[in-house]
């Protein structure tokens, strides 16, 4: 009788018509080409960490568990080939090794690489970019059954494969750019949201990761685990980058830690249970959200103990990317598992259409067909290059397959 799987979540669950764990890329590519020449509907888990269903499947899911590691390393290009079943936080210490780092990396670092590229997955830093702007290749399974590989020498398909919420097919490996190996250090605090923000714009410009998390209520910070910090205060993030010879042999207490970057990225909320909404809103009009954003948290949902996160992100041009075109803001909130919250939810969904906001495509979101093809005003160009991947539809889902309509 064929397994079910749940997400991360657990608001995620369902029925596959098989589970594959291929060991290898030769048992991948032959298990997922005779699903296809069955004519079967074929999705791919990575860890799980996605709150949509854009991992549902009556037909084959593939979990690339088992396919990880470092493929190879240029140091000279700074750049290298992995696994696509590779979590992010096993990459950093080979990386380490060969002397480079992923330039940015989020809050938590268990999802597997080729789930959070197709995801669009990203940290905070009006410098830097999310991890599907670092791709420069990727190989992967078509809807033929055959092995592609995708580089700069067809940036249409580069462009689509950066973020393709798994439509293109099955990834293999990723290609990434690095950057020289450096180390972090934790200037982590609480401050009064008045505070945050007067100091604004010197904190964007004094430290490499700026970031921070506002509580409406006194219990807000506890849904996190970001410790103990009171009403209308934010836990606020600051990195501030360091060369690897300043990296002591012990990195210190948390929240003022100084270590490798990979080790300093992940915070409390990796244990943390919640179901969050994230969108990316124009970084023009980052104050102008973040008050909106409070004031309807205040106002109309009090009961609500979701923190606000927000973090900045580079521009890039992935069609599908939440960033495309414009140097972003992310601003979620979550609910609390088990409580009914959708109704806060949409109603934050509602607000930030006032923004152009477009979202995470692994967190909770209310895209319609129309509100799609406003926001991403690339989509068409997607669509071209999924049809040219994928003619007979096989890595479309319901969820999926509606949006496209």
């Amino acid at each position: 009788m064929p397994s079910s799987w749940t997400n991360w979540g657990r608001n995620q669950r369902f029925t596959p018509a098989a589970i594959f764990r291929p060991l290898t890329e030769d048992d991948a590519i032959a298990r997922i080409g005779e699903a296809l020449r069955a004519g079967q509907r074929v999705r791919v888990a990575g860890s799980g960490h996605s709150f949509t269903p854009v991992v549902e499947t009556d037909g084959l899911l593939v979990d690339l568990s088992a396919l990880t590691g470092v493929i190879s390393v240029d140091a000279a290009q700074r750049q290298a080939v992995v696994r696509a079943g590779s979590t992010i936080a096993s990459l950093g210490e080979p990386l380490w090794n060969a002397g480079l780092s992923i330039a940015n990396q989020g809050d938590v670092d268990v999802q597997s690489i080729a789930g959070a590229v197709a995801t669009g997955t990203k940290g905070s830093g009006l410098a830097f970019g999310s991890l599907s702007s670092a791709v420069t290749s990727m190989r992967l399974i078509d809807g033929r059954g055959e092995v592609v590989d995708i580089d700069a020498s067809d940036p249409e398909a580069l462009a689509a494969a950066q973020v393709s919420v798994g439509m293109l097919g099955v990834a293999l490996r990723i290609g990434l750019q690095l950057v020289p190996a450096y180390g972090l250090r934790e200037e982590n605090c609480a401050l009064p949201m008045a505070e945050v923000f007067e100091r604004w714009d010197d904190l964007l410009r004094d430290y490499r990761h700026f970031s921070f998390w506002w509580m409406p209520t006194d219990r807000s910070a506890a849904m996190y685990a970001l410790g103990d910090v009171p009403a209308d205060h934010c836990f606020v993030k600051l990195l501030r980058e360091v060369p690897p010879e300043a990296i002591p042999a012990r990195p210190g207490p948390l929240n003022a830690r100084t270590d490798r970057a990979y080790r300093i990225y992940p915070d409390g909320t990796t244990d943390a249970e919640f179901h969050e909404l994230e969108y990316m809103v124009p970084a023009s009009r980052a104050r102008e959200a973040v008050l909106a954003l409070q004031s309807l948290m205040l106002t109309r949902f009090p009961h609500e103990i979701s923190p606000l996160q927000v973090r900045w992100q580079k521009g890039d041009s992935a069609f599908l990317s939440a960033q495309s075109g414009r140097d972003s803001v992310s601003l979620s909130v979550s609910g609390v598992i088990g409580e009914a919250y959708e109704p806060f939810l949409r109603a934050v969904d509602t607000l930030l259409a006032e923004f152009d906001a477009r979202p995470h495509w692994g967190k909770l979101h209310f895209l319609t067909p129309e509100s799609f093809r406003r926001a991403y005003p690339d989509a068409a160009r997607f669509e071209a290059v999924r049809r040219r991947f994928d003619p007979e539809d096989r890595f479309l889902n319901s969820h999926l397959k509606a949006l496209l309509a």
